[in-house]
């Protein structure tokens, strides 16, 4: 049986819970193990890949919003949403239709070539013949929808880093979805993303980490502010791992409207551990002056987002000082 929303998302939902859920943050902030903790619920299914075709640059937002054609758009959807290939490696002549290995990323991995070419053909169709928030918004059904049919689950959690920057786009095509803002540690995941460098502009030590973090969620708060009320809620990695778990997935049950937070629970005292958050990562390898550099400059970044007044700024406040 199918389960699928309308194609006009505003229509009303009589149990009040969002068809689908937009889990985002900085990067290396927990976007993935947040959204296995929601799919754990019975009526969401997990998007097991970043989709990133909604929210990444030339993506769907920048279409909706004027700064790619529908032609830049389909094409890198083709080219790299796809079939991403890991930095140096050539890109295929062809589609593949199958998985090609484990480093592969891309819809690919969860979406047969069928759907998604059948899903192409039929946004390119109806682009100027009908709204353009109605043909972004049936596309990612089209893409997406597929994998809640086939576990049988009337919703979808999706995990691309970047949906808390595109959140004003977001809403304007799902105003009936919800987004939760995952916030972590700045110091550790900055570390993490020195630790996954891949491109010459990724941070190279945790000094730089900090930065590229600040960065990012100061970019992710300006585009919650202009998001409408009531569509975004931050949630604490760390506070899931180490802090006061009940009381943050209690905002989240309640925000989605969750009635039985069991099995949710019993996700987060199994697998939300400090070990597996590499809680503290940030101080290898570095000597005491350096991590005092470090600290230096993460109070500045959050006294930054306190002072800007963003959610995140009380958050992260809160966490570093229970560290000490």
């Amino acid at each position: 049986m199918s389960f699928r929303p309308p194609d006009d998302p505003a229509d009303a939902n009589r149990h009040g819970q969002p068809r689908i859920v937009f889990v985002g943050g900085t990067g290396r902030s927990g976007t993935h193990v947040l959204a296995s903790l929601i799919a754990r619920n019975r009526r969401y299914a997990h998007v097991p890949v970043e989709s990133r075709f909604h929210v990444n640059p030339q993506g769907l937002s920048d279409l909706l919003t004027g700064e790619v054609t529908a032609e830049q758009f389909v094409r890198k959807l083709r080219r790299f949403w796809w079939y991403r290939i890991p930095a140096g490696q050539p890109v295929p002549a062809v589609l593949p239709r199958v998985r090609l290995g484990r480093e592969t990323r891309g819809l690919y991995r969860a979406v047969s070539l069928d759907t998604f070419e059948s899903a192409v053909a039929r946004f390119e169709a109806a682009i100027g013949e009908e709204r353009l928030e109605v043909s972004c918004r049936r596309l990612f059904l089209d893409l997406l929808w597929p994998i809640a049919d086939a576990a049988g689950k009337r919703g979808l959690v999706e995990m691309s880093t970047h949906t808390v920057a595109r959140a004003p786009e977001l809403a304007r095509l799902f105003p009936d979805a919800k987004l939760i803002h995952i916030v972590r540690d700045g110091r550790d995941a900055g570390s993490s993303k020195v630790s996954k460098r891949q491109r010459r502009h990724h941070p190279r030590d945790a000094a730089e980490g900090v930065e590229w973090w600040h960065r990012r969620i100061e970019r992710a708060e300006r585009a919650v502010a202009l998001a409408p009320a009531g569509f975004v809620l931050p949630i604490s990695l760390d506070e899931l791992v180490v802090g006061d778990a009940e009381r943050e997935l209690t905002k989240l049950t309640e925000f989605l409207r969750i009635k039985n937070p069991t099995p949710l629970r019993r996700f987060q005292q199994r697998r939300m551990t400090p070990a597996n958050a590499s809680r503290g990562r940030w101080r290898a390898g570095l000597d005491a002056a350096r991590q005092d550099a470090v600290n230096a400059a993460y109070e500045r970044a959050i006294a930054g987002l306190e002072a800007a007044g963003y959610d995140s700024g009380a958050i992260l406040r809160r966490v570093y000082e229970r560290a000490g």
